[in-house]
């Protein structure tokens, strides 16, 4: 049984001007204040954008952005993936065909560098971004029942204060962009009161109470071989286990018409 969504990961020079239309579009769909000109400054600062399309009709209904550079940490150089713009139309969540592009990616650079330590930088505007790092990655900051490294919190400090200057929030560890900035549309993804009482969603909440007004938390997440490895196994079994329900509905669909 095939996934009704198809994953791609294209160099962001690759794009077609009516990729770049679609991805505007869906974006100002899911957030508002979202301008073409603010969209288009941050899809130029990447070198990769995974895609996500619809099997039947070839529509666009997910993408994201992304950005790869080498950093110092601790005296040692690091690789950075960052995360930039990131959406999946509402229709389509529960499908884990991105995390599986995105696994897909993380391995092929650490096959590049096997022995050099891979970091993801992202910034959380909602809680289901949040999840994605904590659920698959242990060793994320921040964290509720992580403590990190001595030097980890630093690094995380300094490389977001020289990538975002004088936006980034030390104290708070948080992103506020000048002027109009996205932020999740009203009634899309709502800490409600049953996702306010999951822990990790609740930390959330309480680390970046600006959220609501488009406010980002900063995340620094390490990539090790062993939690990869684990996180592609789990995105994989969660689309089989949706494939199968899915195909399950279409049967008894068919058993009762």
């Amino acid at each position: 049984m095939m996934s009704s969504l198809k994953g791609s990961t294209v160099r962001r020079e690759l794009l077609t001007e009516a990729q770049r239309a679609q991805m505007l579009a869906l974006m100002q769909l899911c957030y508002a204040g979202v301008s073409p000109e603010r969209f288009a400054k941050d899809l130029d600062g990447k070198q990769y954008v995974i895609l996500l399309h619809a099997r039947r009709g070839g529509e666009l209904v997910g993408f994201s952005t992304v950005r790869v550079a080498e950093e110092r940490a601790g005296g040692r150089l690091v690789e950075v993936v960052y995360s930039g713009d990131t959406v999946i139309h509402p229709d389509w969540w529960g499908h884990k065909v991105l995390q599986v592009c995105f696994g897909r990616f993380l391995l092929s650079r650490k096959l590049r560098n096997p022995l050099r330590p891979l970091h993801w930088l992202l910034l959380s505007a909602g809680f289901k971004t949040y999840l994605l790092a904590v659920n698959y990655f242990w060793r994320t900051v921040p964290r509720r029942d992580w403590t990190p490294p001595p030097g980890r919190e630093d690094f995380l400090r300094e490389l977001a204060t020289r990538w975002f200057g004088a936006q980034y929030d030390a104290g708070r560890g948080t992103l506020r962009f000048h002027g109009a900035h996205y932020r999740v549309r009203d009634g899309i993804a709502p800490i409600d009161r049953a996702a306010a009482t999951h822990p990790h969603i609740a930390f959330f909440a309480e680390r970046n109470p600006g959220h609501v007004d488009g406010e980002e938390l900063v995340c620094l997440v390490e990539i090790r071989w062993w939690d990869l490895m684990r996180a592609l196994g789990r995105s994989v079994w969660g689309q089989l286990r949706g494939w199968a329900r899915r195909g399950l509905r279409q049967v008894g669909v068919r058993v009762g018409t």
